[in-house]
């Protein structure tokens, strides 16, 4: 069962950053002026989303890619509640959505990819 969980966080994490690496590569310069970011940090911003949305879909490194994934975590929440000064809630543009993407990532960390993933696959 645990395998199972921990496949479902890795799958919705994997969507997840796929959907907004790819928004970002869409118009990185977009991305860059709406986050106040200088271009080549929102390139590596977005870079790392996509190799954490690989490393959690294959499994392979997915305890670094979901270390990566709660520093950005960690990162969006501080600008949210410091610099944007946005409230909890999603629906008003706040950091509940990002919070949850911490804890999945964490989840991640503490206990691995799981059995279902590439390495135990292979190994």
């Amino acid at each position: 069962m645990q395998a199972v969980v921990l496949l479902a966080i890795r799958l919705v994490l994997t969507i997840t950053f796929l959907y907004e690496a790819r928004f970002k590569f869409k118009d990185i310069k977009k991305f860059a002026k709406n986050d106040g970011l200088p271009v080549p940090v929102a390139v590596f911003v977005a870079v790392a989303e996509l190799a954490a949305a690989l490393s959690m879909f294959s499994g392979v490194l997915a305890v670094w890619a979901g270390l990566g994934i709660a520093l950005l975590m960690i990162i969006t929440i501080c600008l949210h509640i410091f610099k944007w000064h946005s409230p909890y809630w999603a629906n008003k543009k706040g950091w509940e959505y990002d919070l949850l993407m911490l804890i999945l990532a964490a989840t991640i960390v503490v206990f691995g990819a799981g059995q279902i993933a590439l390495p135990a696959l292979i190994s």
